[in-house]
């Protein structure tokens, strides 16, 4: 592995690592495993230029400070999105979500999308929806999490965390070594 101005750089060797992110005051946490780092990067890049996004899913830790990424779903087929931009879509999910709660007691816990080779900020707008969604009682989710990956997903990505707790600012998650 590589390490390029903040960037990964893939080689056809690597082998992903399960990533860990925190805030500084280690009261909200983000753990996903390689292989759903793995298929977030594929979904990336098969969209190209495109941006693209989906759900996260998962659970709490025992402690409720950390999320457990345990699925991530695709863009739902009614999504829309253009090379700076992306609306996600519902088609499928909510049978999708009530089948992961049912069968394994995992839930909604974020978002996701991509910013084809550019920086993984949120923008106002990802902002903007972050925070309905946190005041949102339909989501049942006071505190979602917004995952961010950025670049070129097939040689060098970038991956960003931020955390939009009810009524506060958001918070970014920084990435564990």
């Amino acid at each position: 592995m590589t390490l390029l101005w903040g960037f990964i750089k893939l080689t056809a060797k690597y082998e992903l690592n399960d990533l860990e992110f925190w805030s500084e005051d280690k009261r909200f946490g983000l753990k996903i495993h390689r292989r759903k780092v793995s298929q977030l990067l594929k979904m990336c890049a098969r969209a190209g230029v495109q941006e693209t996004g989906g759900i996260l899913v998962g659970f709490y830790t025992e402690s409720h400070n950390c999320a457990v990424i345990t699925a991530v779903s695709d863009a739902p087929s009614d999504s829309h999105s253009g090379h700076n931009w992306f609306h996600r879509g519902t088609n499928g999910l909510q049978r999708w979500l009530n089948h992961l709660w049912n069968r394994e007691k995992q839930y909604y816990v974020g978002e996701w999308h991509f910013h084809p080779f550019f920086y993984p900020n949120p923008s106002q707008i990802d902002i903007n929806q972050m925070q309905k969604i946190g005041d949102s009682y339909s989501y049942q989710c006071p505190e979602p999490l917004l995952l961010i990956i950025s670049s070129d997903p097939t040689t060098q990505w970038d991956m960003k965390v931020y955390i939009f707790p009810r009524n506060h600012p958001l918070i970014e998650l920084t990435r564990c070594s």
